[in-house]
């Protein structure tokens, strides 16, 4: 654990030090919200808003783990695997995108509310929608991460990302919109907690896949 406190603790000092890199997120995310008040022109229908936050939040999860950070450079990789551990690398790449995809998921909700109003969310539905957020992005962090990874092994960058992602996110994607349509609807946050759970599951999941599959992706780079 320490050293993958360790690598996660470098990767956040790297991210603080390249300032455009988060910065972008922050303004894509943001751009992307008041692009959406332009296009609807006030307060959009519950399943309206429902549909744009959780596309807004996909498309922001899909930026954000894309970037190229400097330790997917050949030359620093091949330092590292004398350094360090595979599981190690991934469990604190993984963590750092998950802490990075979070904020975004909330700040996107915050300019959400902001811009277009709260549609028929009020009260402790906000905050059940919040926590919708936040979970699907530990569970966009958790997939998305081991797609980039054996992305920046092959060379293929971005685009091989998008290609393997968007099939495995879609159960993500598929159990987050039913959450956020079953609170616009008036359903209690009590009724919902299997969405919350199958996000868990889906988030758990995916990270030990990751965790049994990237030491041989490791070995064999």
């Amino acid at each position: 654990m320490r050293e993958t406190w360790f690598l996660f603790r470098h990767f956040w000092k790297a991210d603080v030090r390249a300032q455009h890199s988060i910065a972008g997120l922050v303004l894509f995310a943001i751009a992307t919200v008041y692009a959406a008040y332009q296009v609807v022109q006030g307060r959009p229908e519950p399943e309206t808003w429902n549909a744009l936050a959780w596309i807004i939040l996909l498309f922001t999860a899909f930026n954000g783990v894309s970037r190229t950070l400097e330790e997917d450079r050949s030359e620093v990789l091949a330092y590292l695997r004398t350094t360090v551990q595979p599981l190690h690398f991934m469990l604190a790449r993984t963590l750092h995108n998950v802490v990075v995809l979070t904020g975004l998921a909330c700040l996107v909700v915050f300019f959400m509310g902001l811009l277009l109003g709260w549609a028929k969310l009020d009260g402790m539905r906000i905050a059940g929608f919040v926590g919708g957020m936040a979970l699907t992005a530990v569970a966009l962090g958790t997939t998305l991460t081991l797609l980039a990874l054996i992305a920046a092994r092959a060379g293929a960058g971005f685009g091989m990302t998008a290609v393997l992602g968007l099939p495995l996110v879609l159960p993500v994607v598929l159990v987050s919109t039913t959450l956020g349509s079953e609170l616009m609807s008036g359903v209690l946050l009590a009724d919902t907690w299997h969405n919350f759970a199958f996000l868990g599951a889906l988030a758990a999941g995916s990270g030990v896949f990751g965790a049994v599959l990237f030491p041989y992706l490791w070995r064999a780079s």
